[in-house]
Parts: C-alpha cells; sequence; structure tokens
C-alpha cells in the first residue's frame, strides 16, 4: 500500500506541474479558434484573424512543454534535481515517438529510477567529486540512458496510444454515456481526492491528440458539466431545503456556489464532513448523470478544466449548461430526501457516519 501511494503522489507532482500548462495551452488555443467564429479545426489555421494567429503562435510552443515538464517533474519527485533534465527528454522523446500522455507517464518514472541507479553506483566517490556528478554523470549518462529505454516504450506504448485516441474520437453514444458516467462518479467520489485527480487526468489526456495537438473531447465535455455539479447541486440544497442544514452549512452554501461554477469540487466537503454517506451518495448521482447525459449527447469541449468561464468552448453550449443544470438539481433533490432535519446542537455528536 506504501509503495501505491509512493506512485501515486510521484504521479501527481508531475500532474500538478503540467496542469498549468495544458490548462493554458488548450485555453489559448481554443480562444484563438473562437475569437475568430471559426470552430477548432487545423485546415482553418488560414483564416485566422492576426490576434487569433498570434495567440494560437503562443499556445503552440506552451503546449510542446507539457509532456516534458510532466515527466521531468516525475523524475525529479523520485531522483530529486538531478532528475528533471533525463524526465524532461524522456517526455520529449515520448511526444516526438507518438507515445503520448501513456509513454510520457513510463517515461517519467524511468528517467527518475535511471538516476537513482546512478546516484546509487557514485554515492562512494569522494566529496570533491560532486561536481562532476551532477555536470556530468546525472545528466550525460542518465539522458543516454533514458533515451536507450525510450525506445522500447515508445514502440510498445505507440500503438495503445494512437488506439486510445481513435477511441475518444469515435465513441458511439452509448460508449459516451457510460464513460461520461464513470468520469462523474470519480470526480464527485472524493472531492478533489486521489479518484477524482485520476480521473480528470483521464479526461484531460482524451485532449491530447496526435503530435500533441488539441481534440475537443466528449469525455472532457462530460468532465467538465459533471465536476460542476458537485458543489452547486450542495448549495442549491441549502436554499431547497433550509431546514436540513446548520447555520454554518448554509453559509458554506452561499461559498459552494463560487466554487462549484469555478470548477472547485471541494465546496462539498463540509456537507460530507456532517453527513458523508447521504452526500457521497447525492452528489456521486448527480454528477454521473450530468457526465453520462453530455456523453450521450456527444457534447465536446476543447478546453481542460470545467467552470462557467469555459462554457463557451463547449460546442453546444446550451445543452452543456441543461446537463449541469440536470445534474446540479438530481445532487440538490437527493440531498431533500435523504437528510435529516437538522437539529440544535447536533454537530456536537460529532460526524455521522
Amino acid at each position: 500500500m506504501k509503495r501505491k501511494q509512493t506512485i501515486y503522489r510521484q504521479s501527481m507532482t508531475g500532474v500538478s506541474q503540467f496542469l498549468p500548462f495544458i490548462v493554458s495551452g488548450c485555453l489559448l488555443i481554443s480562444t484563438a479558434f473562437v475569437s475568430s467564429g471559426e470552430r477548432l479545426d487545423a485546415g482553418m489555421v488560414s483564416s485566422l484573424n492576426p490576434f487569433s494567429a498570434w495567440l494560437l503562435s503562443i499556445a503552440k510552443i506552451i503546449m510542446r512543454f507539457v509532456l516534458p515538464v510532466l515527466a521531468g517533474y516525475i523524475a525529479s519527485s523520485i531522483a530529486d534535481r538531478p532528475g528533471l533534465l533525463a524526465g524532461m527528454v524522456a517526455g520529449a522523446l515520448a511526444q516526438e515517438g507518438g507515445s503520448g500522455i501513456l509513454g510520457t507517464l513510463i517515461g517519467g518514472f524511468a528517467a527518475g529510477y535511471v538516476v537513482i541507479v546512478l546516484q546509487h553506483i557514485t554515492k562512494n566517490l569522494p566529496r570533491s567529486y560532486e561536481g562532476f556528478k551532477t555536470l556530468i554523470v546525472f545528466p550525460i549518462f542518465g539522458v543516454i540512458l533514458t533515451a536507450l529505454l525510450m525506445m522500447p516504450i515508445n514502440y510498445a506504448v505507440t500503438p495503445l496510444a494512437k488506439w486510445l485516441i481513435g477511441w475518444f474520437a469515435n465513441m458511439d453514444k452509448i460508449t459516451a454515456m457510460v464513460a461520461g458516467g464513470l468520469i462523474g462518479v470519480m470526480l464527485a467520489y472524493d472531492s478533489g481526492g486521489p479518484i477524482n485527480k485520476i480521473a480528470y487526468v483521464f479526461a484531460v489526456a482524451s485532449l491530447i491528440g496526435n503530435e500533441n495537438t488539441l481534440v475537443p473531447s466528449v469525455v472532457m465535455a462530460s468532465a467538465g458539466c459533471s465536476g460542476m455539479t458537485i458543489s452547486t447541486g450542495c448549495a442549491l440544497a441549502t436554499l431547497l431545503f433550509p431546514k436540513k442544514f446548520s447555520p454554518s452549512l448554509k453559509t458554506a452554501g452561499k461559498a459552494a456556489w463560487i466554487m462549484g461554477l469555478s470548477y472547485i469540487s471541494e465546496g462539498a466537503i463540509p456537507f460530507a464532513v456532517v453527513n458523508r454517506k447521504e452526500v457521497i451518495v447525492s452528489t456521486t448521482l448527480g454528477a454521473a448523470v450530468a457526465g453520462a447525459l453530455s456523453g450521450f449527447l456527444q457534447i465536446t469541449l476543447s478546453t481542460p478544466i470545467g467552470g462557467i468561464f469555459t462554457v463557451p468552448f463547449a460546442d453546444d453550449v446550451v445543452l452543456y449548461l441543461l446537463c449541469f443544470i440536470i445534474g446540479t438539481c438530481i445532487t440538490a433533490f437527493m440531498m431533500g430526501a435523504l437528510l435529516k432535519d437538522y437539529v440544535e446542537h447536533e454537530e456536537d455528536l460529532g460526524i455521522q457516519e
């Protein structure tokens, strides 16, 4: 179990560093096309106005860093700073080789452990050799060994990565509905915890096509609208069923509106602390319905984040908002049905199971 937690922590270190790159890059690409009144299509680049073309050029530069940063910080979480260069090279080779995020994740771990082995081999050298290790051994031998390892990794992973890209792009309505519902459940289950983050990374991965291009994603749309329902559903419940909540939770409900519309699921945590089972059932059901409905309707989103500010990047804004509203209402009404009326001083009893 401890080993699994270490792998998760190392992966999330890389993910937390690469998210600003993928979010800003994808948002700029989407904004470039929206500001020109065009749909996201590589063939429409020549029709962009000068401002949009400028935004797109910046976005392309940012997108080149996405996978190297992901692998680099995974490697550095394993081997500290000496692992950063080897990890970034692994990400760049995965990008060039076509193995995408899958190859990048594997390459980041491979690079990190290559440097760990080099650190172990050189640990008994005199302190006077520290500069030699830092400037020669870890960067040069680390990069060479990592590059050699990336050859079989790319060879093995690239076909799977291409298959996944094709699968994301060609899901039928039923498959998309099931995937969207599952994404919604995972996002809502632990509100910002490891399961939530795994689902989010999976959704973000569906945006990256061949040659590191941006592809509007049905899975990302499901994640976008279902993720907003988690906090806003709790907020709506405090308005519709005020007798069910303590004064402190009614106050938390006001903040949950802002958090939900900003794609922050942690707004549900204060409610789950007091009524864990009821809130988890309610939020997961609402998010699952929103995600499944979005998938069934084949709505796509071209940004790697939800929230009210990214709604214009959905291909069908009205249906996207409708899925969000339906999921939010289901969460609120489920909480109204499952929760008991608040009784004064009930919170003194501690967390309800």
